[in-house]
């Protein structure tokens, strides 16, 4: 008997008292496949009152119902069954109803009260979904006004009970699991493999996580010990190059090994979970750590990584990212090795470095995007998202963020309180508002086929490996617009042809698993589109391709740059940004382009150039870019461009202009110079390129220097004169004036400096100055001795042979005999033998003894 049945009745007698529960019990205690059961034969539910229990995840939704509806003995779409984003078995028998908590959100809009449904079972909770914390709130607001009868129980094996006890005011129910030791190991260290050697020293690159995987399943298949093997990746393709190293290294006919991720097909998944007559290795991504108990497992293998959803900013919407996986998932992963007896954890990272990993993993709420969800509960009827229920509010820039996103896509009037009449159709479509609206806009120009594939490649993960040649964009037409999704759509047509065989696409540089990914989520866009009755056939070839970059366009308006020259990848962006193209893009025509991905890359410094511990340089590089005509953006985007007049600086040229330009989000998109700059506003912006490095003033040379250190010495030894001490802002006053009446770089070179920069001071300071900081300094042989100033702190230096300081009993002295001159005493060879500001305790005790050193190597010099 399963832990959980301990507890039934408490559960059933809750239940019927109070419309809400949070219930708490370790994995594999039995929760999520008992406790809809127990409801169900409780009586707590008729034919016609439903059970929906809330998935975070499709593969556990069509598992457990499996399981349930096998246990129930009673076929699956029948009394149980279950829907998922790609796949549904339900039935008009059925009660127990296994659904994803995106699919719930999207029941709600076409039953907004939930008529049928008894109970709300929102399973694994503690993962902290945003459509799990929308759900629960939704559900709260339904109790409190038109379901006062619908019961809501919250499950978790790690839940924080008093944070969700208290946001719904009832009680709280604990099921004590059974669980075995579990010995938890890590590696020494991070270990890194040899890559290809460069010519100073051989570089060094980390082991692939399925190489270390395999090592560790060589070594837990070598013990004594028995029991099945678990090994969690990120994805399916890691999966996939684990289960071939695992072959190669650990393979043998007892051994079979099985994949389980939920993009695999249903007889694939089926399998893994399946006895099996020898040894068993599974492979798995994170759906194995939570709502699936696997029967036999003894022996966990972690990479410590996941597919984490969070909003990307390259693409401007939430996508999944293989990140380092928290402590307590660490922890779940771990306890799936302690089910039925004791086992064993290889945690394939070094235990200082687990340390360091977050307690738990981050809710959705403060790491994604808001808009889609925010979107979906103005098509609920909430107008008011800032005072919704939230379990855990939202932080208030990031709810600002979605609203403007959303009115600038359309979808909300302006002001952002209701809906606009474009906001229904783009909230039903099961994707981020952007792809909404540019599905709704494809249905209008007749290019929705084409435009549910390109969502498809923008939301899921490249079909493109990284860094392999793959030559899809040799054979593309030479047209107008160019764009990378045509690169692409070659490479998923390669992968349909080829069946999408995993050896043959990886041939080509593609990615069998992630081609069949956006294929289904291709045709689930398309689905939902022709549900709202969005329609729209291809056109010709070069229309269509028109109407695709228009549809981006109204999408991302953001992503909108410009390419000014072809000699360079430089590109402007919205609000001010510069860029670089990527090379390999097929859009590289001079003009407009717009980027879905807009990512940032650390630079490499030049050799030098970077000291130790300064930060390095980032560059933003553009890629899966289409080709813009201007007159696309005035057609669709005129309210928000507008005409000013500005002074720019031309690289190139090395010159300001004056231009009257049109300006859409802070990107120029037309500029026509006018004939001549203004010069107060011309002399300010070369003032800043001289200030900034870009430009160099040949006359500003070490006699302006020193003139400036003279000055700064002068004001410190005198602060009653109250000196200017050449700040920034008085050398950029300065540099200005040097620009006056100038336009170009070629009419200021040579323009002397030191005359403004002394200009700077009154007549009576710089005469000040010349008589407390001279430059010379006349010796009793009549050479005059340069000295040089540092103001930091403030110093006279000067350098002299001691032939020349002869006569000269006391140290030289400046500021009107207030500072000593630092000596720098030189011997015959120019080469320095003493610094001293005493010279009369250098002639006294110093100089006999160089004497007789120096007059044996220098005969031919006067010696006193």
């Amino acid at each position: 008997m399963l832990p959980i049945h301990q507890i039934k009745d408490q559960i059933l007698q809750t239940v019927a008292k109070s419309n809400r529960l949070v219930l708490t019990a370790p994995t594999g205690c039995g929760k999520t496949t008992q406790v809809p059961q127990f409801l169900l034969r409780g009586g707590e539910t008729g034919r016609d009152r439903q059970i929906l229990v809330l998935q975070p995840r499709r593969l556990a939704a069509r598992l457990v119902a499996a399981r349930v509806a096998a246990e129930l003995n009673t076929p699956l779409g029948q009394l149980v069954g279950y829907q998922t984003r790609h796949d549904s078995r339900i039935s008009g028998q059925t009660i127990i109803r296994f659904l994803t908590e995106g699919l719930f959100l999207r029941l709600l809009q076409s039953n907004p009260k939930l008529d049928g449904a008894g109970f709300v079972l929102l399973d694994e909770f503690h993962e902290r979904n945003l459509a799990s914390d929308v759900a629960l709130a939704l559900v709260k607001l339904l109790q409190e006004s038109s379901r006062p009868d619908l019961r809501l129980i919250v499950m978790s094996a790690t839940l924080d009970t008093q944070l969700v006890s208290q946001y719904l005011a009832c009680p709280v129910l604990e099921a004590q699991g059974r669980m075995f030791p579990v010995e938890i190991t890590y590696l020494a260290r991070r270990p890194t493999a040899a890559a290809k050697p460069s010519h100073l020293r051989e570089a060094r690159r980390a082991v692939p996580p399925w190489e270390l995987a395999a090592d560790a399943l060589s070594e837990v298949l070598a013990s004594t010990e028995d029991g099945d093997v678990l090994i969690f990746m990120p994805g399916g393709y890691e999966i996939r190059r684990t289960i071939e190293q695992g072959h190669r290294v650990a393979g043998g006919p007892n051994v079979s090994f099985h994949p389980l991720y939920s993009e695999l097909p249903p007889d694939q998944q089926d399998a893994a979970l399946a006895p099996a007559a020898g040894r068993k290795v599974i492979v798995s991504t994170n759906v194995a750590e939570t709502s699936i108990t696997i029967p036999g497992i003894r022996h966990v293998i972690d990479c410590g990584l996941a597919r984490i959803n969070r909003f990307d900013p390259v693409r401007g919407i939430n996508v999944l990212m293989i990140e380092p996986i928290s402590q307590a998932s660490a922890e779940q992963r771990a306890g799936r090795a302690g089910r039925t007896a004791p086992g064993t954890c290889r945690r394939l990272w070094p235990r200082s470095e687990h340390r360091h990993r977050p307690a738990h993993t981050t809710p959705e709420i403060q790491r994604l995007d808001l808009a889609e969800v925010v979107l979906h509960l103005f098509s609920l009827g909430v107008r008011d998202v800032e005072h919704f229920p939230w379990l855990e509010p939202p932080d208030e820039p990031a709810l600002d963020r979605a609203i403007e996103t959303l009115i600038e896509l359309g979808a909300l009037t302006e002001g952002g309180r209701s809906l606009s009449p474009l906001g229904p159709s783009m909230a039903r479509l099961p994707m981020h508002p952007r792809l909404s609206r540019m599905l709704v806009e494809a249905a209008q120009r007749g290019c929705l086929e084409r435009a549910a594939l390109w969502a498809a490649f923008i939301s899921e993960r490249d079909i493109l490996v990284p860094g392999a040649a793959h030559h899809f964009a040799d054979d593309l037409a030479q047209g107008f617009p160019r764009s990378d999704f045509l690169v692409l759509e070659a490479a998923l047509s390669f992968a349909r042809k080829v069946g999408f065989d995993p050896g043959r696409c990886a041939d080509r540089g593609v990615n069998a698993n992630a081609c069949r990914e956006v294929e289904r989520t291709c045709r689930l866009y398309l689905d939902s589109a022709r549900g709202l009755s969005l329609t729209g056939g291809e056109g010709r070839r070069e229309g269509g391709l028109a109407s695709m970059a228009q549809c981006l366009l109204v999408a991302f308006p953001d992503h909108l740059a410009s390419r000014r020259s072809d000699r360079n990848p430089a590109c402007d962006l919205t609000a001010g940004r510069r860029a670089q193209l990527d090379p390999d893009s097929v859009a590289r025509r001079v003009g407009l382009i717009l980027p879905l991905e807009i990512t940032e890359l650390e630079a490499r410094a030049a050799k030098g150039q970077l000291s130790a511990g300064a930060a390095p340089s980032v560059r933003t590089v553009l890629s899966l870019a289409t080709e813009i005509d201007l007159a696309w953006v005035h057609q669709l985007h005129a309210d928000k461009i507008r005409r000013e007049r500005a002074t720019v600086y031309r690289p190139d040229s090395r010159s300001v202009e004056t231009v009257d330009r049109q300006i859409f989000m802070g990107l120029a998109l037309e500029e026509s110079p006018l004939p001549q700059p203004d010069p107060s506003a011309a002399a300010e912006i070369l003032a800043e390129q001289v200030a900034r490095g870009v430009l160099k003033l040949e006359k500003w040379d070490d006699a302006v220097e020193q003139w400036i250190e003279r000055t700064r010495c002068v004001a410190e030894w005198f602060p009653e004169r109250r000196l200017i001490t050449y700040s920034d802002d008085d050398l950029h006053v300065i540099i200005q004036e040097i620009c006056g009446g100038a336009s170009r770089y070629s009419q200021i070179k040579d323009r002397p400096c030191l005359p403004h920069v002394k200009d700077a001071l009154c007549w009576e300071d710089q005469q000040f100055v010349e008589q407390m900081a001279p430059d010379r300094y006349e010796l009793p042989r009549g050479w005059r001795m340069k000295i040089e100033y540092c103001s930091s702190p403030p110093v006279a230096r000067g350098r002299a042979k001691i032939q020349d300081l002869y006569g000269l009993k006391v140290t030289p002295t400046v500021a009107g005999g207030r500072v000593p001159i630092l000596l720098e005493i030189l011997a015959p060879n120019m080469r320095p033998v003493q610094v001293t500001e005493d010279l009369a305790n250098f002639w006294a005790n110093l100089y006999p003894t160089l004497r007789k050193e120096l007059s044996r190597r220098y005969p031919r010099h006067e010696w006193r």
